[in-house]
């Protein structure tokens, strides 16, 4: 109980502090890179945004993420960041064919479930995947919904007086679900393979994709990266064993055991990456890493000396800057970039 009780307040505190720092720190990078459907020079082609749900989202009018006035989607901070999605799409960033893996990744963008960090952690990640051959799909999910002229302060108090942690991500889980379940189905289409195909979030994205994560095996991602984000809520869930349980007999010293046996409905592989001065998460990701631990499984884990909150692409000089090259390894080393 204590331990559920500690994870619901540093989920909130996250939730706060990730909201603030997004607001304060949202930067317009030089040279953006556009969403432009398009073959673009490095042979990545960007194709027109899919919507999720072509004959309207399912709406659950009890949520309180809705206002009692119509919102307008809006493009803030020179176009790096989206707030009042009410239509969610994604769109696809596809590999060169001299360099496709047959590996995907859908990637959720963070922004505290208010916005939508559109660039630096959607469409810059999705083009560096699709020119290392890994095809991306940049979420646009869902989010809480924005009066006008409500500040971030009037915002945040609203949004923390009215909401549990994680109820803001609601929305957000059901379109990324749904995303992968039409990217699975037309993975021919995109040139991938269906059985691997794996969500990374950022933050609030995070919890889009720790999510999503969590659901019956087959309609889950079939692997996970968690970038300074987790699954907020009031308690930590029961996760599933990752492996069975030892026979009588086994030996009591670990280098005397043989592997373990994978449990039926184990967890699919997490990457997990946070900078260790990031004070909005960092209590609720050690949490989180650890509750995987407790069942058994064996998160790559990168902790960065800097970074703060919400590097994703921005360069900063730190070891951060590469966290998406071991990204990338770490799907290449699990097997997903396998021709098959």
């Amino acid at each position: 109980m204590m331990k559920s009780t500690v994870f619901m307040g540093v989920a909130l505190v996250a939730l706060t502090l990730a909201t603030r720092l997004y607001a304060a720190d949202m930067v317009t990078p030089t040279g953006l890179e556009a969403s432009t459907p398009g073959v673009q020079a490095d042979g990545v082609r960007v194709l027109p945004p899919e919507a999720i749900w072509p004959h309207g989202a399912p709406v659950d009018q009890n949520w309180p993420g809705l206002i009692d006035q119509p919102v307008t989607e809006e493009a803030r901070d020179d176009g790096e960041s989206l707030w009042n999605v009410t239509v969610p799409s994604y769109q696809a960033f596809l590999p060169d064919p001299a360099k496709a893996t047959g590996a995907a990744v859908i990637v959720a963008p963070g922004g505290g479930f208010r916005l939508l960090a559109i660039h630096h952690e959607g469409s810059r990640v999705a083009q560096w995947l699709a020119d290392h051959g890994i095809a991306a799909f940049v979420l646009k999910y869902r989010l809480i919904q924005t009066p006008p002229g409500e500040t971030n302060e009037a915002m945040r108090t609203r949004v923390n007086t009215t909401m549990r942690p994680g109820v803001g991500g609601e929305p957000g889980v059901t379109d990324g679900l749904e995303a992968l379940r039409l990217i699975r189905a037309r993975a021919q289409d995109y040139g991938i393979a269906p059985d691997r195909i794996g969500a990374v979030g950022f933050s609030a994205g995070g919890h889009v994709a720790g999510k999503m994560a969590l659901v019956e095996e087959g309609s889950r991602p079939d692997f996970t990266g968690l970038i300074y984000g987790f699954p907020f809520g009031e308690s930590l869930p029961e996760l599933p064993p990752a492996n069975l349980p030892w026979p009588e007999g086994t030996p009591e010293e670990p280098w005397l055991r043989p592997a373990p046996t994978p449990a039926p409905g184990r967890l699919a592989p997490v990457f997990m990456a946070v900078a260790q001065d990031d004070v909005a998460v960092g209590q609720g990701f050690d949490a989180w890493q650890a509750a995987l631990e407790d069942a058994g499984y064996s998160p790559e884990t990168h902790r960065y000396e800097r970074g703060g909150h919400g590097f994703g692409m921005k360069k900063a000089g730190g070891t951060q800057d590469h966290w998406i090259e071991e990204f990338a390894w770490w799907i290449e080393a699990e097997g997903f970039t396998m021709a098959d």
